[in-house]
């Protein structure tokens, strides 16, 4: 491989004060690869605290007094941060593929996933959670944002305990070890002032103030600033205008970020223009929900003057691809988002496969296969691969609220080591190491994960 080292110079912003070398540990791959550049021989330095002291070359360290963790044969990644996930839904995978009906679609998948859900017990939701939680880590996932949407028993009553299905969540996610940031969805009814279905019921919230109610217990709930908490309207078909202006309000004051299914479904977009004349996204616009704090989960079906919209917000689109293509919802406008400079995250959502290389690929092939042409994650003459990266780390971080994505010193130390010899990535070099991972290997190269610091996998 060619040397590119990190520099050496004071003004550096990974070069470590002597405060922190003093209780930093170093793990010392072959390679460190970024959105922008991989490095060969160098360290990542992490404090006691689980966060970043910075990059340093395999000869600087052997001077500093840290101890070292030599991983020979490796490369190491800022952790890979799942925006967008329904974690329940894992129990579907294998079980959605026989015909229900004449032409199956998402409306019909979803008849199923609603009998599934209606089986959740706080129990049950812990076990499922533990179990694709750990998937997720050992694919490489280091943080995973929750979009919570199963409150309550299954006839809409609240739990004695009405956090018992959030702490499920969370009690999941901390004994796995994984970043959590809770996305608790807002729910009122079917449609446009249709009441819940039976099926919904526990989703649902009497009134807002109800909904923020619960979003303040969870706030002092999870006390960690490792992780995470949002707000989330499930949709512009399950809230009404109100609940918009109320939530994005509150999280503009409370300064969390707001995450929102729109314009997934062509069905979906009709609906919302014969009811309010306004496009999902122009009509989240029209209620103060469109920020930098925003992201509008899928956007499939956004067009030209959504895009304009997102972007003059600075709100971030995530899309699922895998999930995508498994509901048949249509290939996002990905030559807009570029357009427009969009940024993008990316989530496994309905778990239909838990492979953040997957994920990623699948975005510039889908976009391929929508354009009929190579490169269209891209600008100019480079990779999509740096794009693609950004998206399944440091966009989906910020997308989620949580310092983690990057190898920035201060950002948490969540890593993940892949295997430089796995036949996937047989005769890579360091200039095409990232878009060999990208577009070649899955999630069988992952080796070992951290999350603050912590080896949370490990393998031989």
């Amino acid at each position: 491989m060619n040397e590119h080292q990190p520099g050496r110079q004071s003004s550096d912003p990974g070069a470590p004060g002597d405060d922190a070398l003093r209780t930093a540990s170093a793990l010392l791959a072959d390679a460190v690869i970024t959105a922008v550049r991989t490095y060969t021989d160098t360290a990542v330095l992490f404090g006691r605290d689980g966060r970043i002291v910075g990059l340093r070359s395999r000869q600087e360290v052997a001077s500093l007094p840290v101890p070292v963790t030599a991983l020979p044969g490796r490369a190491l990644l800022p952790g890979f941060v799942n925006a967008h996930s329904h974690v329940f839904q894992r129990r579907l995978r294998g079980r959605t593929h026989r015909g229900v009906a004449e032409r199956d679609s998402f409306w019909t998948w979803r008849e199923l996933m609603y009998a599934e859900a209606s089986l959740l017990t706080p129990e049950s939701l812990f076990d499922i959670a533990r179990s694709c939680y750990a998937e997720m880590l050992r694919a490489g996932y280091t943080t995973v944002g929750e979009f919570h949407y199963v409150h309550h028993a299954p006839d809409g009553t609240p739990y004695a305990n009405r956090l018992a299905m959030s702490e499920a969540i969370i009690a999941a996610a901390r004994e796995v070890g994984i970043r959590l940031a809770l996305l608790p969805v807002a729910y009122a009814q079917a449609g446009f002032g249709r009441p819940p279905e039976p099926a919904q019921r526990r989703f649902c919230f009497p009134d807002v103030g109800s909904y923020l109610s619960f979003v303040d217990d969870l706030r002092s709930a999870i006390r960690d600033e490792r992780h995470g908490l949002g707000v989330a309207p499930h949709s512009v078909r399950a809230v009404p205008p109100d609940w918009l202006t109320e939530i994005a309000a509150y999280a503009q004051r409370e300064h969390l970020v707001l995450h929102v299914h729109a314009s997934e479904q062509t069905a979906e977009v009709e609906q919302v223009l014969a009811h309010y004349g306004y496009t999902p996204i122009e009509h989240l616009e029209q209620h103060g929900c469109l920020r930098p704090s925003t992201t509008i989960v899928h956007a499939t079906h956004a067009g030209g003057q959504d895009c304009r919209l997102i972007e003059a917000s600075g709100a971030t689109v995530c899309v699922c691809p895998t999930t995508e293509g498994d509901l048949g919802d249509g290939i996002a406008p990905y030559a807009w988002f570029v357009e427009h400079d969009i940024p993008l995250a990316t989530g496994s959502d309905g778990q239909t496969r838990i492979d953040p290389f997957e994920e990623l690929r699948w975005a510039e092939f889908s976009a391929r296969m929508r354009y009929q042409g190579r490169r269209v994650l891209a600008a100019g003459g480079e990779s999509p691969g740096e794009r693609l990266f950004a998206a399944g780390t440091a966009n989906a971080g910020r997308s989620l609220g949580v310092q983690a994505g990057s190898l920035e010193p201060g950002m948490w130390a969540d890593l993940i080591a892949v295997d430089l010899h796995h036949p996937a990535l047989l005769g890579a070099t360091t200039d095409d190491l990232r878009d060999t991972l990208l577009f070649g290997a899955g999630a069988d190269v992952v080796t070992n994960v951290w999350v603050s610091g912590r080896e949370v996998v490990g393998r031989a």
